[in-house]
């Protein structure tokens, strides 16, 4: 596992430094296409997106069995990007877990994550990505913005009508453009799972989370605790199966944290960023309609080289 940063200038700039440090670390760069195994994803850059489209092979220049929705970072009209930007790119093997976190703005953060999942017997090839945005979100619609479903400490998750579903599966059951998605075999034939609520073959979103990230920080020494981020999917009967356990990633709360120094427990070094932007006042940020260009203290913790 390794973590790089630097400073981009573009969307095209972040594009190269990622194929040219992954090439470096055992993936292949073929005809526009990331390759490792199981994986294959294509990274296409403009003036205001990247965007990651995910397939199941590769035929010259193009995938195969591509992920009907794709995911992306965006420069939208609401909140466009100040370059340069700073991009920090944490990498892991055994699984392959691609982490890129582009700060920009001061405070404003978007994810773009790919990885292949290890849970067994789950069919297809287990790979799945994520992104700040949904591949079809337009970035001058009114609606790119936060919004999260907060509900009584038992839903909760992006709501994106047209706006940020945030990355990282964290996602409610309620709303469109949610930007997680994953290659699996169970409810069906093998394929990309992409829609979100709770039908047999459908992903769960977060929610069942809900309590424990609306305990955190501990009350009693204002600590947070790492949560695993688990995938889930419906299964017939009210069933429901994780179809993936991330590794090198957590969600955790970012109250009283210094995001500019890591988290140490015990041997293991982590580092925490915003899903979006932190609001320390407005905690479990804001819901639809009104929605807001911050996440709350919702975050997520990636594993660091010690």
């Amino acid at each position: 596992m390794a973590t790089f940063t630097g400073q981009v200038a573009s969307f095209a700039a972040l594009k190269v430094a990622i194929e040219t440090t992954l090439t470096a670390r055992g993936w292949t760069l073929a005809s526009g296409i990331l390759s490792k195994g199981v994986a294959f994803v294509q990274l296409t850059a403009t003036a205001t997106e990247l965007r990651l489209q995910a397939g199941t092979g590769q035929a010259g220049a193009a995938l195969t069995g591509a992920c009907p929705q794709s995911a992306k970072l965006l420069s939208f009209t609401n909140a466009p990007i100040q370059w340069p930007a700073v991009y920090v790119l944490h990498a892991f093997d055994a699984p392959d877990e691609i982490y890129c976190v582009l700060r920009y703005n001061v405070d404003r953060h978007q994810h773009l994550n790919w990885g292949v999942s290890s849970m067994p017997q789950i069919g297809g090839t287990g790979l799945w990505c994520s992104g700040a945005f949904r591949g079809d979100v337009v970035g001058t619609s009114a609606t790119c913005r936060v919004f999260i479903a907060a509900n009584s400490g038992t839903d909760l998750g992006a709501l994106p009508y047209d706006g940020l579903g945030l990355g990282f599966f964290f996602a409610s059951a309620a709303g469109s453009y949610h930007s997680s998605f994953i290659h699996c075999g169970l409810e069906g034939a093998a394929g990309w799972r992409t829609a979100n609520g709770g039908a047999p073959g459908e992903l769960l979103g977060v929610s069942h989370k809900a309590g424990l990230l609306h305990a955190l920080p501990s009350t009693f020494n204002q600590a947070t605790v790492l949560l695993p981020i688990d995938v889930l999917l419906a299964r017939q009967a009210q069933g429901q199966t994780i179809v993936a356990t991330f590794a090198h990633a957590r969600y955790c709360r970012l109250d009283h944290l210094d995001l500019s120094q890591p988290l140490l427990y015990g041997p293991e070094r982590w580092w925490a960023y915003p899903l979006h932007a932190v609001h320390p006042v407005q905690r479990n940020g804001a819901g639809w309609p009104i929605g807001a260009q911050h996440s709350g203290t919702f975050g997520v913790a990636l594993r660091d080289t010690p």
